[in-house]
């Protein structure tokens, strides 16, 4: 069969992304790397266009997407494009929003929703699809069966063991490669070793996704893709990379000993840097440039209602140990929308006293799946159904600030940082260029972009600009798939929806 996989455009509304960084899709070069045997091609909308002139050149006979949550709207979009131009074409979507949250892709013109790994469950689909059209005994799928409810196929493991996996067909958009990055790090290549996470902080639904179960793949297979990857910059995708000593220690050793040299971003918490200063300084000499850190907050009352199990005092610590190592540290923050003047001010002090200079501050955004999203739903001040204002730059729930006032101290918190150029030089270690290099200047454009449109973020809020946010397309006259895709006698049978 001809698949063509689509990643979907960055909605309108959505801050931040496409102006600082563009990497590989790399959920859909792994559904490729499944899908061997077909034809598959893929259409990167944040950096290409054209997906009807695509439809009418590839002809393909399935289309394949995902999305986070931002990017459910435009993913609807993409799937009602596919079947104005062939209602006989086949839809599927799948992804981490998908995993967690199947209800938000009802729609007629989605026909398969994938709940668990594409790589292994695509390829069932497809076949099933190729042979008839049934896929309802395919566990982990789901089916619009009417504008409110799926069709659940039998429950099954998120994925199977992460080694089972095939390394990801990058060859895909091997055209693309070079408009890939990530700030600095240019070009980027996205590499994942584990899927899932070890901790249960209750703002984040990655370890929700797989039941609480992380899968991690072994040294030798992250070796056999780093040697097949020709970046020199690779971004460490994982939620915690730097989280096992022994895994990491004979990952280094096979790293060493293969010659492999290579400059790494990754994740970790800052209570295995804190106590690891060891494993930071190898890890430095192996090529560690920058390490995302998820700082949270600057009190310890804080990280305690996020259910973070740290302190500031080791959020303190592990910003000295990789500062010590020459290793960056990317810093995230997340302010509260009870935050007031004061709170704000408290943050840029602790921003400025700690010596950062890369920072993510996202707004406290409760994530439906997750804990937090029960106890804000009667807060919200973005409704749900406006999915490119859920970028964790937008402020969803009422603010104590008037909400001008609150992006306000936002945009005043990254610009008191990020324009001070002097203290850039003084604090970061490796991955800042020349401030007269066309990559900073780059830098600080895209930044001015995202400036932009914090200035302008409170306006997303009024009724026409939701309204925007929450456009889907122009619907499609078509039967919902339950109608083809179920067997009438598992119909009866009472298959679970919800």
């Amino acid at each position: 069969m001809r698949i063509l996989l689509v990643r979907p455009p960055v909605p309108k509304h959505t801050i931040g992304l496409k102006h600082i960084m563009i990497c590989e899709p790399l959920e859909l070069e792994y559904v490729a790397a499944g899908l061997a045997g077909h034809e598959v091609q893929v259409i990167d909308l944040i950096i290409e266009k054209g997906l009807t002139e695509r439809l009418l050149s590839f002809r393909p006979d399935a289309v394949g997407t995902s999305s986070y949550i931002t990017g459910v709207n435009e993913v609807i979009k993409v799937c009602r494009t596919v079947k104005r131009w062939n209602p006989d074409c086949h839809t599927i979507v799948g992804g981490v929003q998908a995993a967690q949250v199947p209800e938000d892709f009802i729609d007629n013109s989605v026909d398969v929703i994938v709940r668990g790994d594409g790589t292994t469950t695509m390829p069932e689909v497809i076949r099933a699809l190729g042979e008839g059209g049934d896929v309802s005994s395919i566990p982990g799928v789901a089916i619009p069966r009417d504008a409110v409810t799926l069709f659940h196929g039998p429950p099954a493991a998120y994925m199977p063991k992460a080694d089972e996996l095939p390394l990801p067909d990058r060859s895909v958009v091997r055209h693309l490669r070079h408009r890939y990055y990530y700030l600095m790090h240019r070009p980027v290549a996205t590499l994942k070793t584990t899927w899932g996470c070890w901790y249960k902080c209750n703002f984040c639904y990655t370890w929700r996704i797989t039941d609480g179960a992380p899968y991690s793949r072994s040294p030798e297979s992250i070796i056999r893709e780093l040697e097949a990857i020709d970046a020199d910059e690779v971004y460490i995708v994982d939620d915690i990379f730097l989280i096992n000593p022994r895994r990491l220690a004979k990952l280094a050793e096979l790293i060493r000993r293969a010659g492999i040299r290579k400059n790494y971003l990754v994740y970790a918490r800052a209570d295995f840097i804190a106590a690891h200063e060891d494993i930071i300084a190898e890890w430095a000499g192996l090529g560690l440039k920058a390490v995302f850190v998820g700082l949270e907050a600057t009190t310890d009352a804080e990280l305690d209602r996020m259910d973070k199990e740290s302190s500031v005092d080791l959020n303190l610590k592990a910003i000295r140990v990789l500062q010590q190592n020459g290793v960056d540290v990317y810093g995230s923050l997340i302010p509260h929308p009870d935050y007031t003047v004061a709170d704000w001010q408290r943050l840029r002090q602790f921003i400025r006293d700690s010596g950062l200079y890369y920072v993510n501050i996202s707004p406290l955004v409760p994530l439906p799946g997750t804990s937090e999203y029960a106890v804000y739903r009667d807060r919200l001040a973005v409704p749900r159904e406006a999915h490119g204002l859920w970028d964790l730059s937008h402020a969803v729930i009422d603010t104590h600030l008037p909400l001008k006032e609150y992006y306000r101290q936002l945009l005043l918190t990254y610009a008191t940082i990020i324009f001070d150029l002097r203290r850039a030089r003084r604090v970061t270690r490796r991955t800042l260029p020349s401030i007269w290099s066309w990559n900073y200047l780059r830098l600080l454009w895209g930044a001015t972009k995202i400036g932009r449109q914090f200035i302008r973020a409170h306006t997303h809020h009024s009724e026409g600009e939701l309204r925007i946010a929450m456009d889907r397309g122009e619907p499609v006259d078509l039967p919902y798939p339950y109608e083809r895709l179920v067997r009438p006698a598992v119909a009866e049978a009472g298959v679970t929806c919800a």
